[in-house]
């Protein structure tokens, strides 16, 4: 059995549509997209046994993370300090319309670390001191816990960066879908359309159409 993502009602797992407001079901795809970037940049090795070794050097520079939070940190030692620890956990710059991120509670408190610390700089600084992928990426880990407002900062921040990122507008309509602002959302991915081929926004802009569709 599966849950309809319109209406709610409990349905058999292979049906296409659903049986009580017809709501056409997404591709069941609903890819570990961390699991695959991970597996990517480390042919020939389990998943388990890369997530083993990038645990271990997660926790040093979590360990470091919290040793310096005591003094005063350079921008000149943040930002790539917080460029590796997002490379280690593998967070990817793209989610397609039904991929996911699945993170452990280490992790969880280490996305938490870093992001607190970036933020703490860019108030410090009174501008974004990283680059629109270090925001992108941390937006899209922050969206998968459901920090959501926190998610929308960070990528606003991308885009203060440069307003034509297609990347930073994609994951802006991604999180605005995610939060059920279909209007918004669709704003961006127009955008998107009307300035070059893009099958995940057409995707996800398709999307939105049919639920629009089925509401009404």
């Amino acid at each position: 059995m599966k849950k309809c993502e319109l209406c709610g009602a409990e349905v058999q797992t292979d049906l296409k549509a659903c049986s009580r407001c017809g709501f056409e079901f997404q591709r069941q795809i609903r890819a570990d997209s961390r699991d695959r970037a991970l597996l990517e940049r480390h042919t020939g090795k389990e998943v388990e046994d890369v997530k083993r070794e990038l645990r271990k050097s997660q926790s040093k520079l979590a360990a470091y993370l919290d040793n310096i939070k005591a003094r005063e940190l350079s921008i000149e030692e943040l930002v790539p300090l917080v460029d590796e620890s997002l490379k280690n956990l593998q967070i990817p710059l793209i989610l397609g319309a039904e991929d996911e991120l699945k993170f452990n509670r280490e992790e969880v408190e280490f996305i938490g670390l870093i992001s607190g610390c970036l933020v703490n700089a860019d108030l410090k600084s009174g501008r974004p001191v990283g680059n629109e992928v270090t925001y992108i990426k941390l937006s899209n880990a922050l969206m998968s816990l459901g920090k959501h407002g926190e998610a929308l900062a960070m990528i606003e921040k991308a885009l203060l960066i440069n307003p034509r990122d297609r990347d930073a507008l994609y994951c802006k309509a991604k999180l605005l879908f995610d939060m059920q602002r279909y209007g918004a959302a669709k704003k961006c991915l127009d955008k998107l359309t009307a300035s070059g081929n893009d099958d995940n926004a057409r995707y996800l802009s398709e999307l939105i159409d049919q639920l629009d569709c089925q509401s009404e």
